[in-house]
């Protein structure tokens, strides 16, 4: 019988691993990736936060790219369940569409990583993502035929994908509003899309460029236009594969020249990046003040500005969806810039929809802003809408519901 002394065991023998270290890691991981973005956090990071050494983060993750795939899918899999059992509580269509709106204010930001960085990820774990992402869909799709029972298929669909932009735009930016404030809106902005009337448009297809001519006019025209091929193939791969997935010799290659010949227009590859968000400026500059000198009231403006923007983002989704999601690889204060010129950008918008508005509060504005640019945004990013050939006069028709809608905020405080 032990008397006192040592007992012969080590000091941390008693010591057990919290049964939930996997779940507190995945939260701490999210969090991280979520507010520094995927290629700014590191596994020591996240590592120090959680209080762990980066060996024993590896004895539950293989790597980054692991963890990131386990964040995005347990995120996932927590909405459907979420969207899934509210569709089980009838086919009216409000349950889901609520429940789809509280998720994505609880889990602000999720949303984000997982369209920004689902390029990140390993192939199994990318289509994983996508499946869950269309299965998402389902109950969605369901809500709005059920509320629209006029509606073909393909305009179930176009509406659906316009509710999930909605419900997920508030991970784009911080306002802050309370929590019955955002909900309310929301939820008012879905039922406005919903209800919108679309002509039935015939499944059809986004007109091709012509087939370039050979001969030596045409290289010659090639070679006094390559900065902008070289701007435009970079928008398309960026767009297409992300930043830091695609290197100089991949630029080179798709204008037909070699890696280092683009050095004689461009410093680097962020200055191709810069280049691009230049031009998204330069687009948005042009349209703003096209509106404003051809409109007739202040609604006329908003009316004109949200055409002309939609034009932009399907004439240009290679330029727009760049600087949407790749602006953060520019270098600190070009990236800072962008930041102060696109958040100044949605208050000028939301300010002209307080002149027609008076009794919007500011913050509420910009967050109606914020919903109508991101329905635009990934509607010409999705592959599934961007097929009809009225895209343009869709998105601007559900931009003026989105805008327009007169939420019944007056019962609740605006502020979190």
């Amino acid at each position: 019988m032990a008397t006192g002394g040592h007992s012969g065991r080590r000091p941390d023998a008693g010591r057990r691993r919290p049964r939930d270290r996997r779940a507190t890691i995945l939260q701490v991981a999210t969090e991280a990736f979520v507010r520094n973005g995927y290629h700014g956090t590191s596994m020591a990071d996240i590592a120090g936060e959680v209080g762990i050494s980066s060996t024993a983060l590896y004895r539950h993750f293989r790597s980054k790219q692991d963890l990131l795939g386990r964040c995005l899918l347990a995120g996932l899999d927590a909405v459907l369940l979420r969207v899934e059992t509210a569709a089980e509580l009838g086919d009216a269509g409000d349950p889901v569409f609520a429940e789809m709106v509280s998720a994505c204010l609880e889990l602000r930001g999720l949303p984000r990583l997982w369209q920004l960085e689902v390029r990140s990820l390993t192939a199994a774990d990318r289509s994983a993502v996508l499946v869950r992402a269309v299965r998402l869909s389902g109950p969605l799709r369901r809500a709005v035929a059920a509320r629209r029972p006029d509606l073909n298929p393909p305009e179930v669909e176009f509406l659906a994908w316009c509710v999930f932009s909605i419900a997920t735009s508030p991970s784009y930016h911080r306002i802050r509003l309370s929590e019955a404030v955002f909900a309310e809106l929301l939820e008012t902005l879905i039922q406005r899309v919903v209800e919108a009337e679309l002509a039935s448009t015939a499944r059809g297809s986004v007109a091709r460029r012509g087939a370039r001519t050979a001969g030596a006019e045409v290289e010659e025209l090639d070679r006094v236009v390559r900065p902008e091929r070289i701007v435009r193939a970079a928008a398309r791969l960026f767009n297409t594969y992300g930043y830091a997935a695609v290197g100089i010799e991949d630029i080179g290659a798709a204008v037909g020249v070699s890696g280092p010949a683009l050095y004689h227009h461009f410093s680097g590859k962020a200055d191709v990046l810069n280049e691009i968000v230049h031009r998204n400026d330069q687009w948005i500059k042009l349209y703003t003040s096209r509106a404003v000198a051809e409109a007739d009231s202040p609604r006329d403006a908003l009316q004109r500005l949200m055409r002309y923007f939609a034009q932009f983002a399907v004439a240009e989704p290679d330029v727009l969806g760049t600087t949407f999601s790749e602006a953060e690889h520019l270098p600190p204060e070009q990236a800072r810039r962008y930041l102060r010129a696109h958040r100044d950008g949605i208050v000028r918008w939301a300010r002209m929809l307080q002149v027609v508005r008076p009794d919007l509060p500011l913050d509420v504005a910009r967050a109606q802003i914020q919903a109508m640019t991101s329905m635009i945004i990934d509607a010409v990013r999705n592959p599934r809408l961007t097929w009809r050939p009225d895209l343009v006069t869709c998105l601007a028709e559900l931009g003026d519901r989105v805008v327009f809608a007169a939420p019944d905020i007056d019962r609740h405080s605006t502020t979190a």
